[in-house]
């Protein structure tokens, strides 16, 4: 079987960047072998990790997201998850 859907439980955004931490309730019976991110903002983005957190580069700073996750196992792709709630990459303060 397919992997359940993700839930998406932490998104973390940086520079230019953002970090998206999900859980599988259910792996399908086969190991999740990565995941994969989709971002809407200005463009679309993406992101595939074999594991969580996933990290979506090349985001626009000062412009706010929303991403969807999906996860895959050797048996197929899960749905996507429900879309996070929106989030804005910042370049760090000068100096830092």
């Amino acid at each position: 079987m397919i992997p359940s859907t993700p839930v998406i439980t932490n998104i973390e955004a940086g520079n230019a960047q953002v970090f998206i931490s999900v859980s599988v309730a259910d792996d399908g019976g086969s190991p999740i072998t990565s995941y994969t991110a989709y971002c809407f903002g200005d463009t679309f983005y993406f992101g595939v990790n074999p594991t969580s957190p996933i990290t979506v580069l090349g985001l626009t700073n000062g412009v706010s997201y929303v991403c969807a996750v999906s996860a895959e196992n050797d048996l197929g792709t899960s749905t996507l998850s429900a879309v996070s709630a929106p989030f804005t990459p910042v370049a760090p303060a000068p100096g830092c």
